[in-house]
């Protein structure tokens, strides 16, 4: 992982704590395990989670470009890169709720772009800021679901991320 993807993770992270998602994934625990797990994972959920929950996965960034400006004594190097970002959500069904568990994730998936981008009616709430460099954009790649089990289903979000990156200062 390179400074802008530990960079991107912590700023996703900061997004999604700041919104309403943990609450909104949370009411639908059976039980309450509010300070035992998260709802939002780096590439596996712990044992024993509570369900629904997402998990995060990050690709190999892109390069995009490069460059390199003059500050009067300081040099830099930068790179806009392009990070996939994939939010799977998983979800199963719920006593005492009527919706499947197909319902149930695809309505987590509809919070998450209300977050990030990509829902059709809501411009995005959640404000994802670099510690080094700038976000630029968030562009919404698709959307779709998959059945997992019987009673599970998983829907995946799928975001490219635009950084602008400092990689040297000479």
């Amino acid at each position: 992982m390179s400074v802008s993807t530990a960079d991107l993770w912590k700023a996703i992270l900061t997004a999604w704590e700041a919104s309403s998602l943990p609450a909104t994934f949370k009411a639908l625990w059976s039980t309450s395990y509010s300070t035992e797990f998260f709802t939002l994972h780096d590439e596996e959920a712990l044992e024993g989670q509570p369900w629904p929950y997402c998990v995060l996965d990050e690709f190999a960034p892109t390069l995009v470009s490069r460059m390199s400006g003059d500050q009067g004594d300081i040099v830099t190097k930068r790179e806009i890169r392009d990070v996939r970002i994939r939010f799977n959500i998983w979800a199963r069904d719920i006593d005492g709720d009527s919706r499947t568990s197909k319902e149930i994730a695809a309505y987590l998936a509809e919070e998450v772009m209300k977050v990030f981008g990509g829902h059709p009616a809501t411009a995005p709430t959640g404000t994802v800021t670099l510690t080094h460099g700038k976000h630029l954009i968030t562009q919404h790649i698709m959307d779709f679901g998959i059945k997992a089990g019987d009673q599970e289903h998983q829907w995946i979000v799928d975001y490219n991320f635009r950084l602008d990156v400092p990689v040297a200062i000479a």
